[in-house]
């Protein structure tokens, strides 16, 4: 900003150049579009007649070109520099007489009000880009500040959804770890309520049997609070280390191939559950001596095999125990399938077949 006006005109100068500067302090974004429509076209005005004053207010200008912008919008902020193109030039073309008259030479840029035709051509071409330029400036400003509000909208709503995620998820895994659990405990207590009087031997094994429960009860909890801890859980390393622990703390010789795919940890838990309760039914009821388990992916799904040499049993009088009653209910919350292979003295094989 350049200022060469005369002593006559310093103090109308002055006092416009004041106003600028206390309009400078304003920026009313929420106010209604009139009141910004003509902030913009006041400064606009104030800008174009110091120009024909010889005082150079470009800078000034572009600015306000990017304020409307700001305060209009894109098409709002076109119409106005087009607009204010005649303005421009011709105050551009009064302020410019009395340095050019002085000149001898000629501008090489062309702008020299003795040649109109050419002045308004360049002061046209030079108007137009810098101010589309201002335009295009201010429209990649704005579109940042949108796509950050838009990131930190997206951050929230993902932040919420996985707090969403992770409350379901704890709730699966607590329902999923203790509902029938808990069933069966309740289904036990009764029996025993209903027996202590006439049959005291059923009611104290039925309550050995509720004392077991509400022990795999804790069990579950503990495992599942454990597994909601962990984000890199690895399925296959966990089976291998409770086969491990199986044939270090028991007389059975186990055999395994253990190679699955990763997936997800609410699914790899489940597959965890599943093995582990079938083993604790080999150690606890089979009267094994030989454990053999197998788990790997075929085009169709995951496949496990768990089988022992134990007694088995007749399927004619079978009920599913407790434990054996969880694993079904976790192979059919996975949408898979489990079949049983026994007969008495002949061990028993059980298969289960999961999707991927």
């Amino acid at each position: 900003m350049s200022l060469s006006a005369s002593s006559y005109n310093l103090p109308l100068v002055l006092g416009l150049c004041g106003v600028l500067f206390l309009m400078s302090w304003v920026f009313p974004i929420n106010r209604p579009r009139w009141q910004r429509l003509s902030y913009i076209v006041l400064g606009l005005l104030i800008i174009v007649w110091a120009r024909s004053l010889d005082v150079d207010l470009g800078i000034l200008q572009l600015i306000y070109f990017g304020k409307s912008y700001f305060l209009l919008g894109h098409r709002s902020a076109i119409v106005l520099v087009i607009i204010t193109a005649i303005p421009t030039v011709f105050s551009e073309y009064l302020g410019n007489m009395s340095l050019v008259q002085q000149s001898t030479g000629v501008d090489p840029l062309g702008l020299n009000p003795n040649n109109p035709v050419r002045f308004v051509f360049f002061a046209l071409a030079i108007y137009t880009a810098v101010s589309f330029f201002t335009i295009m400036l201010s429209e990649m400003i704005v579109t940042q500040q949108k796509n950050y509000q838009k990131i930190e909208e997206l951050s929230g709503q993902v932040e919420s959804l996985a707090a969403t995620l992770e409350r379901t998820r704890i709730a699966r895994e607590i329902h999923d770890s203790l509902g029938h659990t808990l069933t069966d405990l309740d289904t036990q207590l009764a029996v025993a309520q209903t027996l202590r009087s006439h049959n005291p031997d059923q009611a104290f094994q039925a309550v050995d049997t509720a004392k077991f429960l509400a022990k795999q009860c804790i069990e579950d909890v503990s495992q599942a609070l454990d597994r909601m801890r962990q984000s890199d859980f690895d399925l296959n390393q966990a089976l291998i280390a409770l086969l491990e622990q199986l044939l270090q703390t028991s007389t059975l010789q186990v055999q395994w191939k253990v190679k699955l795919p990763e997936m997800p940890i609410y699914q790899s838990y489940q597959i965890y559950c599943i093995v582990k309760e079938g083993l604790m039914n080999v150690q606890k009821h089979a009267q094994a001596s030989q454990v053999n388990f197998f788990a790997y992916q075929t085009t169709t799904g995951i496949i496990l095999e768990l089988k022992d040499n134990g007694i088995g049993f007749d399927r004619t009088a079978f009920h599913p125990s407790f434990g054996l009653q969880g694993m079904i209910e976790r192979v059919q919350l996975l949408g898979g399938q489990l079949d049983i292979e026994t007969a008495h003295t002949q061990g028993t094989q059980i298969y289960i077949t999961l999707p991927l």
